[in-house]
């Protein structure tokens, strides 16, 4: 693990925002242990420590500096804070590299209390499912406990937060299985007005709620819980992603604007009310990847990459 981009990630954190307590809280670690490991002061070896805080703070060994500018980045941003702070279900439907993971899980850590549940789905039962949701929630989940047990559990949790305003952020919601998305149902249910959910997929995820209503017993209740209304997002403009590639070692604006240029890129209407269509770059892993291209070429021509 690169343990300096792991503590320059938590330096920019807290720059922008994160206090240090919480980000430990979160990491399971004590704050003398995160204070010492920012430092490089950790007495004993510190790579246990390492795996410890980069998996509490979901950083990849490829985590990007994030902008918070960037349009894709300001509407999950805003569906967080109406989930939040309205106690409302929200769902974001949109491409695979939109840019939803990397900005559920910066408002995640920008979070400053315990009021905030992140969890990042793979293809679960509703056992398996509602196991995580409470693992991720910091509560002890013994073998013996069955789902209605779980589901109490979850509940009471979320519900104990309700002075927090709490807001769980389902990730990947799309890879659960059918049992496993109708748990969500009592989970609305017996949280109402008290926690706010934001569920967050790809495109296929609308997709599928609306073509199994009326066909798969639950997802009738599921889309009418989310309003019947799905946020697709819009990616990035030309600005956005000259802002991207430097805050991520771009080095210059030309390279930047060139990056853009090779970038495939869509017309869309940002707003209802307003007809004019702006050019986004709507894949976002696409962008990380030419920037990571540049940046190796730089450290290649610098002398950088120890050649």
């Amino acid at each position: 693990m690169d343990k300096e981009a792991l503590k320059q990630y938590i330096e920019n954190l807290i720059e922008r925002g994160s206090k240090p307590s919480e980000l430990a809280r979160r990491c399971g670690v004590s704050d003398a242990a995160m204070s010492q490991f920012r430092s490089g002061k950790y007495g004993a070896n510190d790579d246990n420590l390492a795996v410890r805080i980069a998996t509490g703070l979901y950083f990849y060994e490829n985590s990007r500096n994030v902008v918070d500018t960037v349009t894709s980045y300001r509407q999950v941003k805003r569906a967080f804070e109406v989930a939040r702070g309205k106690s409302k279900w929200v769902c974001i439907s949109s491409r695979s590299g939109s840019g939803k993971t990397q900005s559920l899980i910066d408002l995640y850590n920008l979070c400053g209390d315990k009021g905030v549940v992140y969890i990042k789905c793979r293809k679960w039962s509703s056992r398996k499912f509602l196991t995580k949701l409470a693992q991720a929630m910091g509560e002890n989940v013994t073998r013996y406990m069955d789902n209605d047990s779980l589901l109490d559990l979850c509940i009471a949790h979320m519900n104990s937060l309700s002075s927090y305003k709490p807001v769980l952020l389902i990730d990947d919601a799309g890879k659960l299985t059918h049992s496993a998305m109708c748990t969500l149902i009592p989970l609305y249910d017996d949280t109402l007005g008290r926690m706010g959910c934001l569920v967050a997929g790809t495109e296929t995820l609308e997709r599928n709620i609306r073509r199994y209503v009326g066909r798969i017993e639950g997802y009738d209740e599921i889309d009418g819980r989310f309003g019947r209304n799905y946020i697709t997002l819009l990616g990035a403009t030309k600005k956005d992603v000259i802002a991207i590639c430097m805050a991520n070692g771009v080095q210059d604006r030309e390279t930047a604007e060139e990056i853009w240029g090779k970038l495939p890129k869509v017309k869309k209407q940002p707003r209802e009310d307003d007809p004019r269509q702006v050019l986004f770059a709507d894949d976002l892993r696409e962008l990380s990847g030419m920037i990571d291209n540049v940046v190796i070429r730089q450290e290649i021509s610098n002398g950088g990459a120890g050649l």
